[in-house]
């Protein structure tokens, strides 16, 4: 997993890039870089493929099917419970006897027991921590450390093996009396009507699931990429033609859908517009 401790993972030339701004108000010097290739080398020393710890990285998936995949173990608790936030900010870090600390925004936080967590490999972890100006604005170093990648999913999943890693999560409200013109509507998508409706379930590949609100549905379909060609291309291209509302109106397009990425290509004729 680790690459060979007595070399050093930055110069100056390659941790630059990541502390750009750094450089500009403090000068990134060759003090900032070692402290950072000290701090790779302790990281990658410390982990362990079988144990988690702080630090390290998981594929975290919620039982309402939200996937984060760079969740952050933030803290081992005095009870030997896992501290992870699934949405991390570049955490703070500072070498302890037996791994790191960390300082993290972000959120929200949850706690798993580590037996729970399954091994899946490696990952390069972001982190950051002082430079040789001490604590000061924009004053933190950032550096990549390869650590243990694990895989969690929280049980009584409510939607099946469906998640938002492969799939499109979109939440719908039900406007039964149609008082703003649309059936369906929410996450940049109305459906004036059930045909409508209808029409983009097809669309998308879509399953439709009861909402916690009564007037509310989750739908989980393909992804939408939307893609301007030129008339003669979008002529050229061998697929049915359907409709399609883009830029508040039906609009002719093709629909190529990639069943690997889960995914819906809308190709369009680009409009012409004009400026006076």
């Amino acid at each position: 997993m680790q690459q060979d401790k007595t070399k050093d993972r930055y110069s100056r030339e390659t941790l630059l890039p990541m502390n750009t701004l750094y450089d500009h108000e403090h000068c990134l010097t060759q003090e900032d870089v070692d402290a950072a290739n000290a701090l790779v080398r302790h990281i990658e020393r410390t982990r362990n493929p079988l144990v988690s710890q702080g630090g390290d990285r998981v594929r975290y998936t919620t039982r309402h099917g939200d996937f984060h995949g760079n969740a952050l173990i933030e803290a081992v608790r005095e009870d030997g419970m896992r501290s992870i936030c699934l949405c991390p900010y570049v955490p703070f870090v500072w070498a302890t006897a037996d791994g790191i600390g960390c300082s993290v925004s972000g959120g929200p936080f949850t706690a798993v027991m580590p037996q729970e967590l399954k091994p899946s490999g490696a990952m390069p972890g972001d982190f950051c921590a002082w430079g040789h100006c001490g604590a000061c604005g924009n004053g933190v170093v950032r550096f990549c450390a390869e650590v243990p990648l694990w895989e969690f999913r929280e049980g009584d999943p409510l939607y099946g093996d469906f998640s938002t890693e492969k799939w499109r999560k979109i939440s719908l409200y039900k406007d039964t009396e149609n008082l703003h013109g649309n059936l369906y509507r929410g996450d940049c998508i109305s459906s004036r009507t059930e045909e409508e409706f209808r029409r983009f379930l097809s669309d998308c590949e879509g399953t439709v699931f009861a909402a916690p609100n009564p007037k509310s549905v989750i739908v989980w379909g393909y992804r939408d990429e939307q893609v301007a060609l030129p008339r003669t291309e979008w002529k050229a291209l061998d697929v049915p033609v359907t409709e399609r509302r883009i830029y508040n109106t039906l609009q002719p397009v093709k629909l190529v859908k990639d069943h690997g990425r889960h995914t819906a290509v809308c190709y369009f004729v680009r409009p012409e517009f004009s400026y006076k």
